[in-house]
């Protein structure tokens, strides 16, 4: 053991006997499910199925995609397969829960501390581990090792702070990552990085999120606003964060003096935020989704404050602006292969670390760029929507990006090599 992981241990120790409390605050901040809180001390709240079973972890939303991904491209070769899905947020486990695989049970991830990690590995007894981008967890690995259980690492997405932070501790690094096998990744940057940390091979497979189907809509709502909307041009501001709901709304602004009816939707990132955001609205003819049932006529601004509806706000839009590239702001860009799924083009501000081959592979297919302010979003806005100097995507090649399955069945098949052989009927 090194000297960093035995100071870690050390420290969730002392950490476990205030759990409790700990969680309770959590609760009170709305960060917890009260009904589920002990499943973050690993007491587990449904019994273990027979036969063999894979746990699969992500810490939140993008990941808790991949692993449904994953589970049901494993359930067509191995109907027997039981899944166990761990997550970090009460958001993943609403969208598990809508998606209701049949033989996958969600928990709660537990504490990582080593009880916690005991507690939960002794109920569950997983054949695999399969870990999704980067959640990774020193005491239940470490319990993994001691027990044998195999653990493999796919759709490997780090951050550069991220990756700067396992470098300060690369003896540590070393013996977390070395006994992933395979390491798969979604990028170079984590190919490069993994490859340093692990001192061992690691496979560039791609990004399965590629792979995803188009984020679902509910029918009537959609057929609903449609009629609403007619033939209104519609600006859909998606995961934005503070400081770009403003960028945002200076933009609309200007972009109608060309187009007086342009319906702006701003759904940010952190509906909790729906409050703040009001307030700078105020003044405007705002339709509020937490809130109201359906818009007025005069509504040119749509505050869709929810969980869950992503893929009915990308449905309604002309053009996607998508949050989180914001200089300075350290959030590093979100995911831009969602509105890409349902054709729609996609703008963003430049800070894309966390998705830059995502969007270098869409940028050089003309179907998402970048902007610097509100000026240039503004003009970009009115260009799309009268056809002047409106970027032209190259379908072909965009489709090439988004039906790739390459790296899902790559992850597929390293599971199932991995899986006890299954038992003759």
């Amino acid at each position: 053991m090194t000297l960093g992981l035995f100071a870690y241990k050390s420290l969730t120790g002392l950490i476990d006997p205030a759990l409790p409390l700990l969680l309770k605050r959590r609760i009170r901040s709305g960060k917890e499910d009260a009904d589920r809180i002990e499943e973050r001390r690993g007491y587990a709240s449904r019994k273990r199925p027979p036969g063999p079973l894979v746990w699969m972890h992500g810490a939140s939303i993008g990941e808790s995609q991949v692993l449904l991904l994953l589970f049901e491209a494993l359930k067509a070769e191995r109907p027997d397969l039981q899944g166990l899905i761990t997550t970090q947020t009460q958001t993943s486990a609403e969208l598990i829960a809508r998606k209701a695989l049949p033989d996958l049970v969600h928990q709660m991830a537990p504490a990582d501390t080593v009880f916690s990690a005991k507690r939960f590995l002794d109920h569950w007894r997983p054949d695999l581990a399969v870990f999704a981008e980067g959640d990774l967890w020193p005491n239940l690995i470490s319990k993994l090792d001691q027990r044998r259980i195999p653990r493999m690492l796919i759709n490997a997405r780090m951050t550069q702070k991220s990756l700067e932070g396992w470098m300060r501790f690369k003896a540590v690094a070393k013996k977390i990552f070395t006994g992933f096998d395979p390491i798969l990744t979604a990028n170079q940057r984590t190919y490069d990085g993994l490859r340093v940390l692990a001192g061992r091979k690691v496979k560039y497979a791609g990004n399965i999120k590629y792979a995803a189907p188009p984020l679902p809509a509910d029918e009537t709502d959609l057929h609903n606003f449609q009629e609403g909307i007619g033939d209104r041009p519609v600006l859909a501001a998606l995961s934005t964060h503070p400081g770009e709901e403003e960028m945002v709304l200076k933009a609309w602004e200007t972009a109608r003096e060309t187009h007086p009816d342009l319906l702006l939707i701003l759904a940010p990132r952190h509906p909790e935020r729906g409050d703040d955001i009001a307030k700078l609205l105020e003044g405007q003819s705002v339709y509020r989704r937490s809130i109201e049932s359906l818009p007025t006529p005069q509504a040119n601004i749509w505050l869709c404050d929810t969980l869950g509806e992503l893929g009915l706000w990308i449905r309604l839009s002309s053009l996607v602006y998508l949050g989180g590239g914001q200089p300075g702001s350290g959030i590093f860009g979100h995911n831009p292969i969602e509105p890409l799924k349902l054709g729609k083009y996609v703008v963003s501000m430049p800070e894309v670390g966390n998705f830059q081959k995502e969007f270098d592979d869409l940028t050089a297919a003309r179907g998402a760029s970048f902007i610097h302010d509100e000026t240039a979003l503004a003009r970009l806005v009115s260009d799309f929507l009268s056809g002047d100097n409106a970027p032209q995507p190259d379908r072909t090649r965009l489709n090439t990006y988004l039906s790739g399955d390459a790296p899902l069945l790559m992850a597929r098949d390293a599971v199932l090599a991995k899986l006890p052989a299954r038992h003759a009927e």
